[in-house]
């Protein structure tokens, strides 16, 4: 009988103490899940899952239902360096609103990048971007709509996904890309962008990180087709570019 109630003991306290690794690994900031892709570096296929409820500064976000978010915080697994090259640098290069609107990821640095374990981020929905290696000056379309994007110079590869962060507006938003899940850090923000007005969700953000000025925003037009970099890093509006078109 003591050796039967010693093994009970031994099972509560092993179940305890995996039910408190459960609770530490569901803590932290984390968003509402959109989908997450695996693939190639020429057509990487995704299928997108619906919200799930978000955690931002200690409050809870209500959203619907669906994939759990995730309760790992994953790092780019980036080079540092290339040989006879230099660094890499994933940043937000592009985003298009007219036609069938998509995101340009690109690397704008001097040696080899992937952007696996990076995430774009559209407060309260985020989407993990697939692995894909990109050479300087290579670029990852992202759809961030329904239709398909055309064929562009430098693009290696396209992510067939559908709204992958919710319906982007052309006239009023802002865009994040981050290192990790961890939302709410300014170590995690390595891009940043905001149009239309100022005070968005990630902002903050991005002001802390110091990629971002405080108030500031790009100014966009009735007609606008797109707001390109202009810079690398950009570290303000006065980096981006409001492109016109019909």
């Amino acid at each position: 009988m003591a050796r039967r109630a010693g093994s009970l003991a031994a099972m509560r306290t092993r179940l305890l103490i995996a039910i408190g690794l459960v609770v530490v690994a569901c803590g932290g900031d984390v968003e509402t899940p959109a989908t997450t892709a695996n693939g190639s570096t020429t057509t990487i296929t995704a299928s997108p899952t619906t919200a799930t409820p978000s955690t931002t500064a200690g409050t809870t976000t209500s959203a619907t239902t669906g994939a759990p978010a995730p309760t790992t915080t994953t790092s780019p697994t980036v080079p540092s360096t290339t040989p006879g090259g230099g660094e890499p640098a994933i940043r937000i290069e592009e985003i298009v609103f007219a036609g069938d609107p998509y995101l340009l990821i690109g690397n704008g640095g001097t040696g080899l990048g992937s952007t696996e374990g990076y995430l774009i981020c559209q407060f309260p929905s985020y989407y993990g971007l697939p692995s894909v290696e990109l050479q300087p000056g290579e670029r990852l379309a992202v759809p961030l709509g329904d239709g398909t994007v055309p064929d562009l110079v430098g693009v290696v590869a396209t992510v067939e996904v559908t709204r992958p962060i919710g319906e982007v507006s052309a006239t009023n938003g802002e865009l994040g890309l981050y290192s990790t899940n961890t939302f709410n850090s300014p170590d995690a923000i390595v891009d940043y962008v905001e149009w239309g007005a100022s005070g968005h969700a990630r902002s903050g953000v991005a002001v802390a990180a110091g990629i971002w000025v405080d108030g500031g925003f790009v100014e966009v037009p009735t007609e606008l087709l797109a707001i390109v970099a202009q810079a690398f890093p950009t570290l303000g509006p006065e980096d981006w570019f409001a492109e016109i078109g019909g």
